[in-house]
């Protein structure tokens, strides 16, 4: 198919306005002047860079409780134009002249890890500040000099548009030998990773900018997928006056309900005789595809008409019952490996209320099993889930991984505990302590609302690592709460068909995927700051693309992104085309 051209690198273009090291800082000063005189703005490059070094910024400066913050060192880094990668086959994108400030903020209990933080301040800098969020259970720097989330190979890393960007690694730092959920032993950390350092993060770019620019920032977005998507969320239930937009994919936002589901359904019921689906992971695909590919008007092997699947999947999946309900071959599942996968779709219910009256984690979609690290990365791994004298056992499904930690870690606060043998309602208070610092289930969302924010929210379909449905419910939620007029001034939900967490797109040729693969890329940063600086809301129904590596960046294929609740239904043409689709109601 002949895809779209684009006529010159965005990147090298961007690069090459930054390049002049002396540049007008733009936006205006906070800064009072009674003498009549227009202020002079400073001037930002190397020379004032550098002289950030060794700055710092004071804990009164800070909303949530903190120690002081140091600007450790400060790097002036000149622009770099785009580039093919040694190997040709794609392009390094470019970056403009900006300055590196590396920072630490200390903790309150002088026990707890300190708070690293990188904030990036372009020469050329656009007024806005761009915060990124984290994955999993962070400590890592994030360092905020990554590309727009999901976006296409065509559009500028943020900081090269001119965005001012910063990152944080949550407040802990990883160690080899030391399990990725130890830190939350420490009652400062756990607050710092559930919603206390992204704020410090934010209040210390502001203070940055301030010092380098002259001012602050005039617009400020929130961008994460998965773990930096539950991150987003929270800004906009905690602090909502602090950001204009938000953009949350794949978002971990029910996050005691999916570490409890995922232990139980990855560990706890696959730790019985007969009940792992390791070997089983392609006949619940097939069949799942059998039952339900069609009913978005194609056979393509996507599982598009979402809710219209689960009634005709469940019967199909009942009928691979082994007839004596024990685990007769690959072609049937036993009755352990049926409850495994009627919990998966099913989710888990608690027997008491988490934070804002949560009591049920919903269970994932239909479709997509079989694609490439999806079930068999999260719910099976290649090793039948045991808790032994090694917790970190890479083998098994990161689902049991993920939330075995967070029991032994956060909710029993014992690195020996079982949580093979665990009852939440054992440990009722410490759930809902964990859970009121960790769920972004809150749906009054008035008060951002009120400031004028924008939030857009992707859920992609095949997600196996959370559950769409999570996402995509909480709209509903805030829906009942506020009332669709209202939400409909600030608050639009997609749902991505067919790709597995926070894809990009599926690549042609890929197990299980069509042969033109799953298109996955678009560009919701650009979305959000229209809607947020003009006024234009975002279409209801967007184009997800997949594109050639190199430039001119030829789109390779292209399907619709619907707003929830609507699907891509096949209408006539090209399967590969978006123009062939349109977003119908089940």
């Amino acid at each position: 198919m002949s895809g779209d051209k684009k006529k010159f690198s965005p990147h090298l273009l961007a690069a090459a306005c930054a390049t002049t090291l002396l540049v007008v800082a733009c936006g205006g000063s906070d800064n009072d002047d009674s003498s009549g005189e227009t202020p002079v703005k400073p001037t930002v490059g190397e020379a004032a860079c550098h002289a950030l070094a060794g700055k710092k910024v004071a804990a009164t400066a800070f909303g949530e409780a903190s120690g002081e913050a140091s600007l450790d060192s400060a790097v002036f880094t000149v622009a770099v134009a785009d580039a093919q990668n040694t190997a040709g086959t794609a392009v390094v994108q470019a970056t403009p002249d900006y300055c590196k400030v590396l920072a630490t903020i200390k903790p309150v209990d002088p026990s707890a890890p300190l708070i690293n933080v990188q904030v990036n301040l372009p020469s050329a800098w656009n007024n806005k500040f761009l915060q990124f969020g984290g994955s999993g259970y962070n400590g890592a720097l994030v360092t905020g000099l990554d590309g727009v989330r999901l976006a296409g190979p065509d559009t500028p890393r943020p900081i090269t548009q001119g965005y001012m960007t910063a990152g944080t690694d949550s407040g802990h730092q990883n160690a080899t030998g030391v399990e990725a959920q130890a830190f939350a032993l420490n009652a400062e950390a756990l607050r710092n990773f559930a919603y206390a350092s992204y704020n410090k993060t934010h209040d210390l770019a502001v203070e940055v900018a301030q010092l380098y620019y002259g001012a602050k920032p005039g617009t400020t977005y929130y961008m994460g997928g998965s773990e930096g998507g539950r991150e987003g969320m929270t800004m906009a239930q905690r602090y909502p006056e602090d950001y204009d937009g938000i953009i949350s994919i794949d978002p971990v936002m029910n996050w005691s309900g999916l570490q409890t589901f995922g232990n139980y359904v990855g560990g706890v019921l696959q730790s019985k005789p007969s009940a792992w689906l390791g070997t089983k992971v392609q006949r619940v695909h097939d069949t799942v595809v059998a039952a339900c590919d069609k009913l978005d008007g194609l056979a393509d092997g996507v599982i598009s008409n979402y809710n219209a699947c689960g009634a005709v999947a469940r019967p199909a999946l009942e009928a691979l019952r082994c007839s004596d309900g024990n685990d007769s071959g690959a072609a049937c599942l036993s009755d352990a490996q049926l409850d495994v996968v009627r919990a998966a779709h099913s989710g888990y219910t608690f027997n008491f209320p988490l934070a804002n009256n949560m009591t049920q984690y919903a269970g994932f979609a239909y479709g997509g099993e079989g694609l490439p690290s999806n079930w068999s990365a999260w719910m099976t791994g290649s090793k039948a889930p045991v808790f032994s004298a090694a917790p970190n056992e890479t083998r098994v499904g990161n689902l049991f991984a993920y939330g075995n930690g967070y029991i032994r870690y956060f909710i029993a606060q014992d690195k020996d505990f079982n949580p093979l043998g665990y009852n939440p309602d054992t440990y009722r208070s410490r759930v809902q302590e964990v859970s009121s610092m960790m769920d972004a289930t809150n749906p009054d969302l008035s008060r951002f609302y009120a400031r004028g924010g924008k939030l857009i929210l992707r859920e992609n379909l095949a997600d196996t690592a959370q559950s769409p449905r999570t996402g995509l419910n909480y709209w509903d939620s805030v829906v009942s709460t506020m009332g669709r007029e209202t939400v409909e001034k600030f608050f639009i939900a997609y749902a991505a068909t067919g790709l597995p967490h926070t894809s990009p797109g599926i690549a042609a040729g890929a197990q299980n995927a069509p042969a033109y693969g799953i298109p996955g890329q678009q560009d919701l940063l650009s979305l959000l700051d229209k809607w947020v600086k003009e006024g234009s809301k975002p279409a209801d129904n967007l184009t997800l693309s997949s594109y050639e590596p190199l430039p001119p960046y030829a789109v390779k294929a292209s399907k619709p992104m619907c707003r929830y609740p609507s699907y891509p239904q096949y209408v006539a043409g090209d399967v590969a085309v978006a123009a062939s689709y349109r977003c119908a109601l089940q």
